[in-house]
Order: C-alpha cells, then sequence, then structure tokens
C-alpha cells in the first residue's frame, strides 16, 4: 500500500460518519484536567428503557421539573432549550442556565447573570444499556462555587427516582485527587 492509500483509508474512516450524519458515541466534548468549573458525567436507564425515544421522553419530563426560578440558590434566572435534536442522528439536547446576580455578577459580568450550558447525549454503554452523556460547564471563570454540580444532583435525583444509575457529579480535580 502506498502512503496516499493509507491516508486516503484513514480520512474515510474518519469521514464517513460525518458525511452520514451520524456522530460518534460521545461526541460532548470533555473537561480540562483540574477544571473547577465543568462537570462531565454519564447517567445510566433502567433496562425498563430501551429505546432512544424512551430516553428523550424521560429527560424532557425530567428537564421540566426544574424550577424556573432556580433552585438550591442557583439559576434564579430561568433556563432554556436552546437546541432540541434528541429525535435526530445526533440524539442532543442543549440548555442554557442563567445564574442568580450577586455580588460576582456585579463585579465581574457588568450585573448581567453568568450563563451555563448542559448538554444531554442519547447513546448506548458497554453492556447495551441506554445512557445519557452529561457536560454541565460554566461560559465563563475558573470556579463555578459548586453551581454545576447543584444543578446536575437535582437532574440526578429525579432520575435516580425513576430508576436510573446516577453518580454523584464530580469536578474533574476532584477525581484526580
Amino acid at each position: 500500500s502506498s502512503r496516499r492509500e493509507l491516508l486516503g483509508r484513514a480520512a474515510s474512516s474518519f469521514l464517513a460518519p460525518l458525511l452520514i450524519g451520524t456522530l460518534p458515541a460521545d461526541a460532548l466534548e470533555g473537561c480540562g484536567r483540574a477544571s473547577h468549573n465543568c462537570i462531565r458525567t454519564k447517567w445510566v436507564a433502567p433496562s425498563s428503557i430501551n429505546t432512544p425515544s424512551e430516553v428523550a421522553q424521560t429527560i424532557r419530563d425530567v428537564l421540566n421539573t426544574y424550577p424556573q426560578k432556580g433552585q438550591a440558590g442557583v439559576d434564579c434566572n430561568g433556563w432554556r432549550i436552546t437546541n432540541d435534536a434528541l429525535e435526530s442522528d445526533a440524539a442532543i439536547i442543549t440548555l442554557e442556565f442563567k445564574s442568580c446576580v450577586g455580588p460576582a455578577a456585579l463585579a465581574i459580568n457588568f450585573g448581567q447573570p453568568f450563563i451555563d450550558d448542559l448538554k444531554l447525549e442519547i447513546g448506548k454503554d458497554t453492556s447495551g444499556n441506554m445512557k445519557v452523556n452529561v457536560l454541565s460547564k460554566s461560559r465563563m471563570g475558573s470556579t463555578d462555587v459548586s453551581v454545576n454540580r447543584k444543578r446536575l444532583i437535582y437532574l440526578g435525583n429525579q432520575l435516580k427516582e425513576k430508576g436510573w444509575r446516577v453518580p454523584d457529579p464530580k469536578y474533574p480535580y476532584e477525581m484526580s485527587a
């Protein structure tokens, strides 16, 4: 095989999923190793849920329980869905959460709420169970004062009540300790 043929095969194996409209599993970006403002985790559905549409419905139901005025002192300025592609090949939903306006927002962000993003991607784990890859990340700053954790604890508790396996959310710096 020539170098050109090898490069062509490598490129086609990388580009093929993009050209046919499917994303590789775990397509969500990661968090920095020492991050204090980003959490990446996964939620695993009970075996009674075995289709992407059932997962999508459960996720939407749980998201709709999240109070628009926030909870546990976070997300006081509400949230909104910015992209719902759970029924597409991408199987991702993206939300935007707005912080309370406290001293940090007044001093650093001109009195505007900080914005965090939550991305949820449906897939399957190595055992074939339906799962949701989770990324909750602050757009600004080097720490989030546990805001992402509080949000994921709330949503995770709702899923646990429905039989899901949900680990305690941890920041990357906590896992390397």
